[in-house]
């Protein structure tokens, strides 16, 4: 699991080092906690968040990813009533073969995770935000819940990132979303999903227009954004030869 906080880099520029070094610190006791509630243990720390493993069930990783989401709300609460701006943070979750050792040299040494599927989640969290996800996992990742309608959620297709060149079926998980972006996102998700299907069968006009009934319901909606500009594109261009009903982002 990959947490980051979301443009941090503005908020860095309003804060002096030994404030951003404050600000970090206090984020990071507030959250790291809650991945050690769920047996998870945190490997490494990131510029603005932090990459934790969760060797036991795949349950652990996504509670704790709605934990943090939840836990987030009270905290924006807290900054808000002191003056402070809100932050966000973005989640992502896969699960793969990885191997966690020691690198270094004599003079310095450190444990450090190396894994295709490492990069992949450091990948998956920095688009979040493009496709609109508090919390983004891969199919591969979702498949090993043993109880995953316990949790709200949507799919989001096969998308390809432009740093790669396979695609990947995702999943949105809303569970930890705002309350008014979580019920938007129940209340359109069978028509969310019929747009995907039809787009993914060339039917690019049906697509299209269904597309445009999830935005009126909800403007927020950046991956059904996503996917009428390229149903539109397509209807009125043509897919081409290669498509093979992915987004690419």
């Amino acid at each position: 699991m990959v947490a980051n906080l979301r443009d941090f880099r503005q908020l860095s520029k309003t804060l002096s080092p030994k404030e951003n070094f404050d600000f970090m610190n206090s984020f990071l006791r507030r959250f790291g906690p809650i991945v050690r509630q769920e047996d998870g243990l945190i490997s490494k720390y990131l510029g603005a968040g932090f990459m934790a493993l969760f060797p036991g069930y795949a349950e652990e990783a996504i509670r704790a990813a709605v934990a943090i989401r939840r836990e987030l709300s009270v905290y924006n609460q807290h900054r808000r009533s002191s003056g402070y701006p809100i932050v966000d943070v973005g989640i992502a979750i896969h699960k793969g073969p990885l191997m966690l050792g020691i690198i270094g040299e004599e003079r310095r040494w450190e444990g450090n995770v190396i894994s295709d599927d490492v990069q992949r989640t450091t990948m998956l969290e920095q688009i979040s935000d493009i496709v609109g996800c508090c919390i983004i996992v891969t199919r591969d990742y979702y498949e090993q819940l043993r109880s995953p309608e316990r949790f709200m959620h949507r799919s989001l297709g096969r998308i390809r990132l432009e740093s790669s060149d396979e695609a990947m079926e995702l999943i949105d998980v809303f569970e930890g979303d705002p309350e008014q972006q979580r019920a938007a996102k129940e209340r359109t998700k069978a028509l969310f999903e019929r747009g995907l299907a039809l787009c993914q069968a060339g039917r690019f006009y049906d697509a299209r227009e269904t597309f445009v009934e999830v935005i009126k319901q909800n403007r927020m909606d950046r991956a059904a954004k996503l996917y009428f500009y390229l149903c539109d594109e397509y209807y009125q261009k043509g897919a081409g030869a290669g498509w093979n009903g992915t987004l690419a982002v």
